[in-house]
């Protein structure tokens, strides 16, 4: 019998999306799996109710737009195509900027992880050409402090 964690990617599956030894396997180990067998009855129900849903198509009824534009605070729809010409040319500019910025931090989170995966050599307890930690020594004290 074949493992549970071998099946799992088979099991949401359709019957004509995999191959015959495929569904054979699956068929042999969910009659003899409850809990797979379990989760491919759900996602056989949930199949079934997704192409239940596929046909529906419901319009909103008359006045809806109008109503939710009242209730957020607006009082008419704005459909000037100059209007809705600087809607959309704002709202890409928004999205470039955006997307810009997230690229942005990307690399530089990328190249912060590249200069901390790069070690410098060290020799014994210290690095070589950069830092030097010098561990356990005491703090210097101002000269002041030290003529008391």
């Amino acid at each position: 019998m074949t493992a549970c964690h071998a099946i799992r990617p088979l099991l949401p599956a359709r019957v004509d999306e995999l191959t015959l030894p495929e569904v054979r396997t699956r068929a042999e180990h969910v009659a003899a799996c409850t809990r797979c067998a379990a989760e491919a009855a759900a996602y056989t129900r949930l199949g079934q109710a997704l192409s239940a849903m596929a046909g529906f198509e419901v319009d909103p009824a008359d006045g809806t737009l109008e109503r939710i534009l009242v209730a957020i605070g607006r009082r008419s729809v704005v459909t000037g195509p100059r209007v809705l010409a600087a809607a959309g040319a704002s709202g890409a500019l928004v999205a470039t900027v955006v997307v810009a910025r997230a690229v942005r931090h990307r690399r530089q989170v990328r190249h912060r992880q590249i200069l901390r995966s790069i070690r410098r050599p060290r020799v014994g307890r210290f690095r070589l050409p950069g830092r030097f930690h010098l561990p356990n020594l005491p703090a210097p004290t101002p000269a002041l402090a030290r003529a008391k």
